[in-house]
């Protein structure tokens, strides 16, 4: 493991900057957790994780890479990257932004985001773990993303040397080759402010990957309170499979934000991933043997590069097959998980009925309460109007009111204009 350098970068007369940028499910959702209920702990060391909410680096890296879920759109986007970026010019300390999502980034928004911190010596953070365990979590986060690709046919994208051909191929290698990532994000950087952390294997203590972590950013780990943190859990295969058979059965009609609240937040993530004992989503033999070999691969470029390495690269190379190969579940494993499903959306809508009918006014019927609403709309119209009249210049009020006025105003326009045309003969 090579020395830690994250030390001299907050000894530094400049600000730091820590960029973790990925990858998606290696523990961001725990580590992200952990920054956010010890802001106020940080802020006291001389760290900051700014914004106003949880989702704040989620819409700053939609921002600085101009981009959303597809077929969709989000407002509150716009302007999110630079306002992360002046909470860190404003703090003297050392500041971490952590999201997944700024990994796809080209590297013209790389580079952009480089000139933006200009004023800080910025870092770069991967973390990464072995493709045997990464593969079946990202195909799952698709899944719940409404995609609706087999396992099997994802995995051979992965494995085709025209995968920039398929969507979902290179929505992983966006997101998950360390190679890759690092190389767009780090072309700037000298390589010893590129830090690679590498997950633990299973088994291993579950404060580790914070251990790690804060190796790479300069935290003392004993100083911050994990009772808060929550991980990400795992679906299922039966459950995966349940979510991709309704994404098919679902249409347009079923817009993203409703997709996003009640299927993706509620459904998958609450309900189904605390379901009992599911069957784990593994590698074929095969697919196994190929992963170990990109895995090598990987594992002597990320050497090659001359990153700060946390933990021991060989993490990277996957151990031995977990749970069973992707084939269908029974009957009687789909049907549990949809009774499952169906009564958690059931008592969800009898929660949202309970509290809409202790809404004030929530009796009243839908029609009177749009005619409630005209009314009130045609009153305030005209009380802006009345309003705008009394904000009138008097001058305007007196020539409405008298005819005699208005004959004098109507008389020094006259003069003006014709005074204009005089002046403008005579210089022509």
């Amino acid at each position: 493991m090579a020395a830690p350098t994250s030390q001299s970068a907050t000894q530094s007369a400049r600000p730091a900057v820590f960029l973790h940028v990925g990858a998606a499910k290696s523990g961001t959702t725990y580590l992200q957790n952990v920054l956010w209920h010890n802001r106020d702990r940080l802020r006291r060391h001389g760290f900051n994780y700014p914004g106003r909410d949880p989702a704040a680096h989620v819409r700053a890296a939609f921002d600085l890479r101009r981009t959303f879920f597809r077929d969709a759109s989000d407002p509150s986007t716009r302007g999110a990257w630079h306002e992360i970026v002046g909470a860190a010019r404003d703090f003297p300390g050392t500041t971490i932004i952590s999201q997944e999502l700024f990994a796809p980034a080209r590297i013209r928004y790389t580079r952009q985001a480089m000139a933006d911190l200009d004023f800080a010596d910025v870092h770069v953070v991967f973390t990464v773990r072995d493709l045997a365990r990464q593969l079946p979590a990202h195909w799952q986060e698709d899944v719940k993303n409404r995609f609706t690709t087999t396992f099997d046919d994802f995995v051979a994208a992965l494995r085709r040397a025209d995968w920039r051909s398929f969507e979902t191929a290179r929505l992983f290698w966006g997101l998950q080759d360390p190679v890759a990532v690092l190389a767009r994000w780090g072309v700037e950087l000298p390589p010893e402010r590129v830090h690679v952390v590498t997950l633990p294997p299973p088994g291993a203590p579950r404060d580790l990957l914070w251990q790690r972590f804060c190796a790479a950013v300069g935290l003392a780990p004993w100083r911050y309170d994990l009772a808060g943190s929550f991980s990400n859990p795992s679906l299922g295969l039966a459950e995966t499979l349940f979510l991709r058979d309704l994404n098919d059965a679902l249409d347009e009609r079923v817009g993203w934000h409703v997709y996003n609240e009640q299927v993706k937040l509620h459904l998958a993530q609450e309900v189904l991933t605390a379901r009992r004992a599911p069957t784990k989503i593994a590698l074929s033999a095969d697919d196994l043997m190929w992963a170990t070999e990109r895995a090598i691969e990987t594992v002597e470029d990320l050497r090659a590069a001359g990153y700060h390495v946390v933990g021991d690269l060989y993490d990277l190379i996957p151990t031995a097959p977990r749970g069973r190969p992707s084939a269908a579940p029974s009957g009687a494993e789909m049907a549990d998980v949809g009774t499952d499903a169906i009564a958690a959306l059931l008592r969800r809508l009898l929660e949202e009925d309970r509290r809409g009918a202790g809404v004030e006014g929530s009796a009243v019927p839908v029609a009177d309460r749009i005619g409630l609403l005209r009314a009130e709309t045609a009153a305030l119209a005209e009380r802006t109007a009345r309003l705008a009249h009394d904000a009138a210049p008097l001058s305007e009020r007196a020539a409405e009111r008298y005819p005699a006025v208005r004959q004098l105003r109507g008389a020094y326009r006259r003069i003006q204009r014709g005074g204009r045309s005089d002046v403008e003969t005579n210089t022509g």
